[in-house]
Parts: C-alpha cells; structure tokens; sequence
C-alpha cells in the first residue's frame, strides 16, 4: 500500500517475517518521513533500519493492529481542504511538487477508457479498527486499551495561541513554549513526602476548607500558559464521563490539596506546575472540589500517565465547548471573570 500524506510518502507491506509476529513494515524515501510518523501517529513503530541496496532506502516495522489505528487517526485528523498546500505548508514546496508530478500522471487515467469503471469488479470493503494501546500501563501493570485515540495536531499549533494543540502520549513536542523549555522532569518527587516538601517550599495562602469528616474531596489546577491558553487533559476512554477536563485528582487522605493539586498536573498532564493562588471550590461531583490557578514552569505532556490519552494546549475562549463537568465550567467562569 502506497501512502502520500502530509507527513510524508510511505509503503506498507507484510514481509514474510511479519506473518509471524504479527507486523508490518513501513518503508520510505526519506529518513525524516518515519521519524514524523512515529513521532505523531505511530509511537510503536520500531527502529529505522538503512540499506543502501533496496528499493526503499529505510524501513520500520511495528504491529499491524497500531499501523492501522494510526492510519485512522490521519484520517480523522483531516482539518485542510487541499491536500497539496497541506504539504507545502508541512513539508515544503519541493516535496508538494513532487506530489503534484505523481497527481498529474494518475489523472490521465481519468481520460482513459480503463478510467471509467465500466465493467470492474468492485473492490471488498475494508475496516479499520481504531484502536491502540496507551504506551504506559496501568497501576496494576496491566495495558490499556484506547478504543479511540485522540489524534495530535500539526506543529504549528503549538505557536499560535489561537489555535488548540494536542499530543498523544510520547508525542512530538516543540523544544519549547513561551520560552519555557519542553524537557521530561527526571527530579519529579516519587511519594507522598516528597510532593508535600514540594507544596511547603512554595505555598500559596488559602481559604479555610470545611469538610465532613470522611467526606470525599478532590483537587485540581487551571494551569495557565503564558499566552492565554489552558492545558487540559483527554481522560483515557473518557474516564469519569469527560471527554476533555481540567487536571483532577482525588484528595487522599494524609495529604495536602496544594500538594495533590501539584501531583496531578504531573501525572495527567506530564507538567511541572507552580501554584499561583486558590482559585475557586466548587461542590458536585463525589464531593467538594478545590481548583489552584498554575502555572508550567517545566515537564513534558507527552510524558502523560495512562489516565489521560492526550494533554491539550486550549485557548480560553474555547473552554466552554471543550469541557463538560460542571465543576470545570465554574472554573471557566472564575477564569473568565478575571480576564
């Protein structure tokens, strides 16, 4: 199967040794058309392999069940009206010219009487299952299964505070944003004392917060960046009934919010935040939720954990159609009300 997208021009095909284990190969032209695919649609896509003596100079190989479901996430991922500018724009005018050339030689079998169909057959339908495996495993070591992963976006969104951003998990990010640099945060604390150390070192005053003895209660952040967007998070199969929300988690008992509220923008998002100030506490849900305005000042979201399938980048103007827990709307609204 012949490939020309956006990102670049690809081969599939089933080698003999991907009858066995249940793979496909991925050949290309160009080196950097493998690195673009494994980097936003296919993070299970193997080594690339060089020869100089075969008809595809590089190849990969990766299960055939993700080549698939990365297929269906281009596909899904289709928000330009021309394909050809799409390419310019991505890749260059030199690779859309190419593209232009391979065009207009399949268009003169559109004046061909072979170009009309008469007579045949009609090919079987196929069926794309759109799934694939979150690259981390859950709390209890066991894979998770997306049954509709979130598609990311063109590089470009990153810059343009217009416009909503998203990567998948182990994603392609930009060196940096805002300039604050994208870099994994290797030093995060590993338990509970770790993370209270982190929320003393810097804590933000706050209002009493009377609860219930026993009484459930959550925390979680509106992260702003500094050119007016919010990160969010994509719930892995929309757990807790949301397909996009703000950063949350369940307030344990021995804990601290503030220091719950900063493990939670690590582990669904991949950030490294600092709080700002009490926001706002909202009621529903399974009981009070207690919301810090923050800010990233380090961290990767494409180190997200397995809750959250993709980490978004969202102008504010647009958070009222992304969210759906009403405690997240009441954030929006604080948020908007100081804007």
């Amino acid at each position: 199967m012949w490939l020309m997208t956006p990102i670049g021009f690809f081969s599939v095909v089933q080698k003999a040794a991907d009858t066995a284990r249940g793979t496909l190969t991925v050949r290309a032209r160009v080196r950097g058309d493998l690195d673009a695919l494994r980097q936003q649609f296919l993070p299970g896509l193997g080594a690339t392999e060089e020869s100089t003596h075969s008809d595809y100079r590089f190849r990969a190989v990766a299960p055939r069940a993700e080549v698939a479901a990365a297929m269906a996430a281009m596909v899904q991922g289709i928000d330009y009206n021309n394909f050809k500018s799409e390419v310019s724009r991505l890749q260059g005018v030199e690779r859309a010219h190419a593209y232009q050339k391979v065009w207009e030689i399949l268009y003169r079998l559109q004046g061909s009487p072979a170009g009309s169909g008469a007579g045949a057959p009609k090919p079987a339908p196929v069926t794309l299952t759109r799934k694939a495996y979150h690259p981390r495993k859950d709390d209890q070591g066991r894979p998770v299964l997306l049954s509709r992963p979130s598609v990311p976006t063109s590089p470009a969104t990153w810059n343009d505070p217009t416009q909503l951003a998203r990567v998948i998990p182990k994603g392609w990010m930009p060196a940096q944003a805002n300039q604050v640099p994208i870099v994994s945060w290797t030093a995060a604390p590993a338990d509970q004392p770790g993370w209270t150390a982190l929320a003393q070192a810097d804590p933000v005053p706050e209002p009493a917060w009377p609860r219930a003895p026993g009484e459930a209660a959550s925390v979680g952040t509106a992260i702003l960046e500094a050119d007016g967007r919010i990160w969010l998070v994509a719930p892995s199969n929309a757990m807790g009934g949301s397909a996009t929300a703000l950063p949350k988690a369940a307030l344990v008992e021995g804990w601290s919010a503030q220091a719950a509220a900063l493990q939670a923008g690590h582990l669904a998002a991949g950030l490294q935040l600092r709080l700002v100030r009490h926001l706002i506490d909202v009621s529903g849900g399974a009981g009070p939720t207690r919301f810090y305005l923050a800010e990233r000042v380090g961290g990767n979201p494409a180190d997200m954990g397995w809750t959250s399938q993709a980490v978004l980048l969202a102008p504010l103007i647009a958070l009222s159609e992304l969210l759906e827990d009403p405690r997240d709307l009441a954030v929006v609204e604080a948020l908007l009300a100081r804007s």
